[in-house]
């Protein structure tokens, strides 16, 4: 009896994950908060300019590690001969599409929030 609970527990446990492995281990970084210019220290609006300039360097690393992924797929279909998963590769693209949106409306906040933190504090 433990024996055949062992074996469907592995064979469940393995059925599982095959949708896992398949998948890409690319982690999508979140995307920072402005701060308020009017209400920030000046030790926030530089650190908000790090966050956003470390996320848009981190969306980088995933927008590649995505297309990375789209390529190896292709490469390995081509190489075993086998229907490669546009669908896949499209739900990607989707992924990459959204995060470069991201990264630009991060870039343009922050900015927008340096000006508006100028002018509210001209003597910083």
């Amino acid at each position: 009896m433990r024996v055949q609970f062992g074996f469907a527990f592995a064979l469940a446990t393995a059925v599982w994950a095959i949708p896992a492995i398949a998948q890409p281990v690319c982690v999508e970084p979140i995307p920072p908060a402005a701060p308020d210019p009017r209400k920030a220290t000046p030790q926030q609006m530089h650190d908000a300019v790090n966050d956003a300039k470390a996320f848009i360097s981190q969306s980088d690393v995933y927008q590649l590690c995505l297309a990375n992924y789209i390529q190896a797929q292709r490469d390995e279909a081509v190489k075993e001969k086998t229907p490669f998963d546009a669908a896949m590769a499209a739900n990607l693209q989707k992924k990459i599409d959204s995060n470069q949106a991201a990264k630009i409306r991060t870039g343009a906040e922050i900015n927008d929030a340096v000006s508006a933190y100028k002018l509210a504090h001209p003597n910083n």
